[in-house]
């Protein structure tokens, strides 16, 4: 077998034919560690810091009130024309605000207003958690609808045959992450869309491990529902407000299920008797986050200069980099690759395993010696996540990853740290 070392100058001679390595320097470098989380927080765009300034020390510091009519005002519909442009649907198809659990419950809650005929919430254990919460919590509000997870053999890939059997018994409303957060399976989202409304069932999909990294195309997948995150592949920083999208079709049967001064029709007439608005601004309540959204909006304007398709075939590359080093050198050390090989049914992070992943990721964090730092994320109980995040993650730091993998357990370095974790890791 060859030396792992090897694998460096292939890396290096990567990274100098990647048409995307220049945006790396788009963004803030000045940490000294090699950055593998962007699927839980993205990195801050150099402009980014340019943007919230002006809004914060010229907009609101200096112009006040005024910026409202002079720039605020439209701030949420700028930045929802190029959320529709990276989901390639149309621009009045989507709404920015809120948090992601929040636009989950107001977007479940108002199909089940006026969908009384629903009896079932469903989905499935590769989704995150806190969806999950949401879909439970509102179907306990409904006297006559019941929520139902499906559980598979494992938490790695979906059974596709066993989830259309599963939406057959319980069909009403489902809930999937279009790539797990655990293990990054990416469902075949056409297949389901097609499927359910074949079948009588709605399908509302959170693409917040998505969005950003992979190309998504709701019109021609037939998507009809979803809601999302910014603050990851986006970029868009903590807390930066998440997103609806609606079918232009669906739009009118809904009602928001939160009445609020900017959900009116008419917001500034100030009225007492409520009208509520008849595009995606139904979904607003509360007044928008202004600081937030310039937040957000070069991030987004970042990925559709680098193209969406262009990301993907970057993520790509980088994971059969990284399964060329595997292979070789990782899988004889005790790791177990938990992410699906197939391109389609994949999104943009790595999931390996390894009966020590919490002391392996702590090397990772804490290293010895003169090892660089390398940031990666630990999900119980064995989960190691990997970020490929094309903008920014180089094919050098995969391989100063893989190293890293590889010695620590061929020097029973993780034997130093504990078992004791964090709050967040």
């Amino acid at each position: 077998m060859d030396k792992i070392e090897i694998y460096k100058q292939i890396a290096q001679q990567l990274d100098l034919s990647d048409k995307l390595s220049h945006f790396k320097e788009r963004f803030d470098n000045s940490n000294e560690f090699i950055y593998l989380v962007g699927n839980s927080l993205g990195k801050l765009p150099l402009d980014t810091v340019k943007n919230v300034n002006q809004t914060v020390k010229l907009d609101w510091g200096k112009d006040l009130v005024s910026s409202w009519n002079e720039k605020w005002l439209n701030i949420e519909n700028k930045i929802s024309k190029k959320i529709s442009k990276i989901l390639k649907c149309d621009e009045n198809e989507v709404y920015i605000g809120s948090s992601t659990s929040d636009n989950l419950y107001k977007l479940l809650k108002s199909i089940l207003i006026n969908n009384t005929d629903i009896r079932y919430i469903v989905s499935d254990n590769l989704n995150f958690p806190s969806d999950n919460y949401v879909a439970e919590g509102i179907a306990k509000d409904f006297k006559d609808i019941s929520f139902k997870l499906l559980e598979y053999e494992d938490e790695a890939e979906a059974n596709i045959d066993m989830l259309k059997k599963f939406i057959l018994k319980n069909n009403g409303i489902l809930i999937l992450s279009l790539v797990s957060y655990k293990s990054s399976y990416r469902y075949p989202i056409k297949e389901i869309n097609d499927f359910c409304k074949k079948n009588n069932s709605i399908v509302i999909w959170d693409v917040s491990h998505a969005i950003g990294a992979i190309d998504i195309d709701f019109y021609n997948s037939n998507t009809k529902y979803a809601v999302g995150c910014t603050y990851k592949y986006l970029n868009g920083g903590p807390g930066s407000p998440a997103f609806i999208y609606v079918n232009k079709q669906e739009q009118n049967t809904l009602n928001t299920p939160i009445r609020g001064w900017w959900s009116h029709s008419s917001p500034f007439d100030f009225s007492n008797n409520y009208e509520e608005s008849n595009s995606m601004s139904r979904f607003k309540s509360g007044s928008p986050h202004i600081i937030q959204l310039s937040a957000l909006e070069k991030g987004i304007d970042i990925i559709l200069e680098a193209g969406t398709y262009e990301l993907e075939n970057k993520s790509i590359g980088l994971f059969n980099f990284f399964k060329k080093i595997f292979k070789s050198h990782l899988s004889n050390k005790g790791y177990n690759l938990v992410t699906p090989l197939k391109d389609n049914l994949r999104g943009s992070h790595i999931t390996i395993s390894h009966k020590e992943s919490w002391r392996i990721s702590r090397c990772l964090s804490s290293p010895k010696g003169k090892d660089k730092k390398i940031l990666v994320d630990f999900r119980p109980d064995r989960f190691i996540r990997i970020s490929l995040t094309p903008l920014y993650t180089s094919f050098e730091d995969i391989f100063s990853l893989t190293y890293r993998l590889f010695n620590i357990i061929e020097e029973e370095e993780y034997l130093e740290h504990s078992y004791s974790k964090p709050t967040v890791t």
